[in-house]
């Protein structure tokens, strides 16, 4: 038999159901969101043709990140930015790799990736290479916030925080902030960043700053991790061609500027390991994320969950 109750007292549970359910979708954790793009741009790189000479000027590049921007795993140690400095250089861009650490068989292969950092831990050291004033840097951080399951909620903050300081400290550069790869140890917490990252993404884009995202997220695939965590040399390459895609929306969207470095041809050639073509995987790009798509995303789930539920309830009682 079911329980008597008045017809104001449902009234008053659903309601009150209702608000409560519509205040925790305000804070849904971001492993329970997908807000990948649905939308794809045709920016295959196969199809992207070299750069005119009133178009070429130097990029001065800051890889930021942990142990797989250091290229931790791959054979040479190089990771994906020996791939990508070769691509730039095919492309015919000049090409200066900046960082207070050097790792890899690659000639030009200064980076800022520090092992076992979480995103917090970061701006002490991108501040090392500040002074070098780079117009684009490649962030892919956050992978050791999930394994130390660290403040999981406020890494998109700290996120966010990391690239106030760069835009601040450096006038003009360009930031592209990559997904996390797959994790075999903690796939939900990684999620969750991803989530958060492309909330943080289309906030910025749309405020008009310079920053685009890489989704790393499913084109590297975990079959392509050599532990939980790092890739494999094809992974790393796959990266690559992630980078490369992000750089080509980012110079088609005007967002990378010259900064005007000085660069001579006999400097550039020293620092080539090769500028032939390096083949990197085929990649179709994501659509950029948006506002719009991020919060239909965040609330329309958790909402219609909600009413359901307070809908189940009422006719219970009645």
């Amino acid at each position: 038999m079911r329980p008597s109750i008045s017809v104001d007292s449902v009234a008053c549970l659903f309601c009150v159901g209702l608000l409560a359910s519509f205040a925790s979708a305000l804070t849904v954790p971001a492993d329970l969101v997908s807000n990948a793009p649905s939308t794809i741009n045709n920016n295959d790189i196969s199809s992207l043709q070299p750069r005119s000479v009133e178009e070429e000027y130097t990029l001065r590049i800051m890889p930021l990140g942990a142990s797989i921007t250091n290229g931790y795993r791959s054979t040479q140690h190089n990771g994906y930015r020996d791939w990508i400095r070769q691509q730039l250089r095919y492309k015919g861009w000049d090409v200066e790799m900046v960082g207070s650490l050097r790792n890899g068989t690659m000639i030009d292969n200064y980076n800022e990736g520090h092992f076992g950092y979480r995103v917090d831990q970061l701006p002490q050291k991108a501040e090392l290479t500040i002074p070098k004033q780079p117009n684009l840097i490649l962030i892919n951080a956050g992978t050791n916030d999930a394994l130390q399951k660290y403040k999981i909620r406020s890494v998109g903050s700290q996120m966010s925080s990391l690239i106030d300081l760069l835009f601040d400290q450096i006038p003009g550069t360009t930031v592209i902030l990559s997904t996390l790869l797959p994790n075999k140890d903690q796939p939900t917490l990684v999620e969750n960043i991803n989530g958060q990252y492309r909330r943080l993404a289309a906030k910025r884009r749309a405020d008009g700053d310079r920053l685009v995202l890489a989704e790393m997220s499913t084109f590297i695939k975990a079959s392509e991790l050599v532990d939980a965590t790092h890739p494999d040399d094809a992974g790393y390459k796959k990266m690559a061609s992630v980078w490369w895609a992000a750089i080509e929306v980012a110079f088609q969207e005007n967002k990378i500027q010259n900064f005007n470095y000085t660069m001579t041809s006999v400097l550039e050639k020293s620092l080539d390991n090769s500028t032939s073509n390096p083949n990197l995987p085929s990649y179709t790009a994501p659509a950029q994320p948006t506002e719009t798509s991020a919060a239909s995303s965040q609330f329309s789930c958790p909402i219609m969950l909600a009413l359901v539920m307070q809908l189940f309830v009422v006719f219970y009682f009645l």
